[in-house]
């Protein structure tokens, strides 16, 4: 069986499901997800959540991030989250790819995204999907104990719809 992964706006029904891959537990929690799901496919306060999709199913959950006020016009930034019983799978390298079509085709020149120093799972799929190691970042929140590392991508041209990123 051919395995069909896409990015897609929520479906309704979803928001229980996409509440347990994103881990959210407390209510506060839920609710301001829930704007963003409401919404998914279309830009909320600078804010779109997609839906990571597996042959029709759910399995995972894209935060896209742009605010031109702070940032350069077309930097964005990017969140990801595959379901546990599914990771270290290759399904979290190939949405990597997924986010950077989708944000390179809707008018973004660079997207970067974090992990935290120890998810090496994650550090190795941002690699294996071409993102380019960036900084180290100190917490900057009192919630944080450890640094993070700051991966990025870069739209160099779009060549036949297909991604060309700076090497």
């Amino acid at each position: 069986m051919s395995e069909n992964l896409s990015l897609r706006p929520y479906k309704p029904e979803e928001f229980e499901r996409a509440c347990e891959i994103r881990n959210l537990t407390k209510e506060s929690s839920k609710e301001r997800f829930y704007k963003g799901f409401s919404a998914s496919g279309s830009w909320s306060d600078h804010y779109q959540q997609l839906a990571v999709d597996l042959n029709g199913e759910l399995i995972g959950d894209v935060q896209l991030r742009k605010c031109d006020f702070t940032r350069p016009e077309g930097a964005w930034d990017m969140g990801i989250e595959i379901s546990p019983e599914l990771q270290g799978k290759g399904l979290g390298t190939r949405a990597l790819g997924l986010v950077a079509e989708y944000v390179f085709s809707n008018g973004a020149h660079r997207v970067e995204g974090s992990t935290d120093e120890s998810n090496l799972a994650m550090r190795r799929a941002f690699e294996k999907a071409g993102w380019k190691f960036e900084e180290f970042s100190k917490p900057y929140l009192l919630k944080m104990k450890y640094r993070t590392i700051t991966t990025r991508l870069q739209l160099r041209s779009l060549l036949n719809n297909s991604v060309i990123i700076e090497s």
